[in-house]
């Protein structure tokens, strides 16, 4: 998936209390329980969540029929009340609705779009193709498990304009040095699968962002391979590893990351706290930043906002 050319990210202003938040499930169904909790947790926050009867649909393992879930998606852009679009759970179903997005309705109002997991695949369109503010962040049914670390720092990022710093927590410095390009990337698992389709983002130049769940160190390894072989981070800027929650052994998680790694030619760093685990820190996709590996700190340069 090659950037329009020339594209620059559309920047919203930056969410303030008493905002609407329209809330759209692109994937899969999810713990109606769960959801109100991660809305007590934005209510708290100051922000109103408002959603439509579709987004309680079930369809197999989808969150209603294709139609439906896109329709959802378009009426929160469209619609002017709505100050940014959240997403209430991954699992899987949001590749499926990226030949149907309308780019010109979604890049003619540019409001911030979140989610992660499996909504990586929306993410990564939004921004490349539409210029859409699109930011890898806690979906709101996790929210209820939601640390105070993490829900203080998506406060501030989605209610200030001052360029974001996020440490990584005992980072494992790969590969030493410094990149700086647009954050990328995401989910581990989606990613490979958008491998060989025309929705592959464009790693050229980024600071490749990556992060899974539940994946065995093999499966890591094989993904990772894959990418590998694919050539598409041959060009990246640098490679920021976030949380691999409930992937078996620690250490052997960290081994197969580091043996995989620890000959590309960019600064590659692990460690950041970002993910299914939590804390997880917000990050917005598109925005330019500074991988330090030897300090094992990503610096955006510039606001998602303006």
């Amino acid at each position: 998936m090659q950037p329009i050319q020339g594209r620059r990210i559309r920047k919203a202003p930056p969410l303030k209390k008493g905002d609407r938040i329209g809330a759209v499930a692109p994937a899969s169904p999810f713990d109606t329980d769960l959801f109100f909790s991660g809305v007590q947790v934005l209510n708290a926050m100051g922000f109103e969540v408002v959603w439509q009867e579709d987004l309680f649909g079930r369809e197999g393992y989808l969150a209603g029929a294709d139609e439906d879930r896109l329709a959802m998606l378009h009426a929160f852009f469209i619609d002017p009340e709505i100050a940014a679009v959240w997403c209430a759970r991954g699992g899987y179903g949001s590749m499926r609705l990226l030949p149907h997005l309308d780019l010109q309705l979604l890049g003619s109002r540019p409001k911030p779009f979140i989610g992660s997991s499996d909504i990586t695949a929306l993410l990564n369109f939004l921004w490349q193709q539409c210029g859409i503010p699109a930011f890898h962040g806690p979906m709101i049914a996790s929210l209820c498990d939601a640390d105070e670390k993490t829900v203080h720092f998506l406060g501030s990022a989605l209610t200030g304009s001052s360029p974001l710093s996020i440490q990584a927590e005992n980072p494992d410095t790969i590969v030493p040095g410094a990149g700086t390009g647009p954050v990328a990337g995401g989910n581990l698992s989606t990613l490979s699968h958008l491998l060989g389709t025309p929705y592959f983002p464009d790693l050229s130049g980024a600071i490749v962002f990556l992060e899974d769940i539940g994946e065995k160190p093999y499966r890591i390894d094989r993904m990772l391979t894959q990418l590998l072989y694919s050539g598409h981070l041959d060009r990246a800027a640098g490679i920021c590893l976030g949380t691999f929650t409930n992937c078996g052994d620690v250490a052997a998680v960290n081994s197969t990351i580091r043996e995989r790694l620890r000959s590309m030619p960019m600064p590659v760093v692990s460690g950041f706290p970002a993910g299914h685990g939590m804390p997880c820190l917000i990050l917005p996709l598109g925005i330019e930043a500074t991988l330090d590996g030897d300090n094992g700190r990503l610096c955006y340069t510039d606001s998602a906002f303006k």
